[in-house]
């Protein structure tokens, strides 16, 4: 009798020492548009900013799970909304799996929405319309608002929101960058009031311009996707992987 308890005790120290190691491991979720999936400055693909968070957490031995196949280049945040609602499905090895189903497993989801909408309303061939372009981010304000509320309902876990760089430091002679201030400012605090993390990246680019190496193209070079990697991964140690 001694002899079966004592087995069985082993047993489920073991089995207990398995649970804490795997609850460990991060889920990790990578949502958003061409910044997700890692387009480079001139037409090429190269890693994102969420395959260098990925690659941390591997070296780490922390990575469970990484998924970056519902990110799509060309997202707007009413896209990303609606997938989320039609709990949209992707093919992960031989694995289907759904939207809403990733979103609950995951310990983190890192978003980067919104420069698609935005930047729609930035015409680099003529002068800017300010008044309209502010009207527009209150409205998109309300998009965030509602992606956000929806991402809230199935994770309950941390969520980072990547912020905004000006991909058109000069424009015509004007300075852009109090548009994208106005935005950042806006996301910031909706991001505040659904509990998640707002990552600034604005400065990262305006101090490096090398991040952005083809004037005519507004994506980063691969040191700009490892620099917003590094924010993130520096968000993340001071929440998820706090001990």
């Amino acid at each position: 009798m001694k002899k079966t308890l004592v087995i069985v005790l082993i047993i489920l120290a073991v089995f207990l020492i398995y649970l804490c190691n795997l609850d460990k491991k991060v889920y990790y979720l990578a949502l958003g548009d061409s910044l997700a999936k890692g387009d480079g400055a001139y037409g090429e693909k190269i890693k994102s900013y969420s395959d260098y968070v990925s690659e941390y957490f591997k070296e780490k031995k922390l990575l469970e799970t990484y998924i970056d196949d519902f990110a799509k280049s060309g997202y707007r945040t009413t896209d990303l909304t609606k997938a989320i609602t039609d709990n949209v499905r992707v093919k992960v090895g031989n694995k289907l799996i759904t939207l809403q189903n990733a979103l609950i497993k995951a310990d983190l989801v890192t978003v980067s929405i919104g420069a698609n909408d935005i930047l729609n309303k930035i015409n680099i061939d003529k002068p800017l319309n300010y008044s309209e372009i502010y009207n527009y981010i209150d409205d998109l304000s309300d998009d965030l608002d509602e992606l956000l509320t929806l991402l809230r309902e199935y994770c309950k876990e941390d969520i980072v929101l990547v912020g905004y760089y000006n991909p058109y430091p000069s424009l015509n002679n004007k300075n852009t960058d109090d548009i994208f201030e106005y935005l950042n400012t806006k996301y910031k605090k909706i991001s505040k009031e659904h509990n998640v993390t707002y990552v600034e990246i604005s400065m990262l680019f305006k101090e490096n311009p090398g991040f952005l190496p083809n004037e005519k193209d507004i994506h980063p070079s691969e040191e700009g996707y490892k620099a917003i990697a590094g924010e993130i991964i520096s968000a993340v140690n001071k929440t998820l992987l706090k001990s």
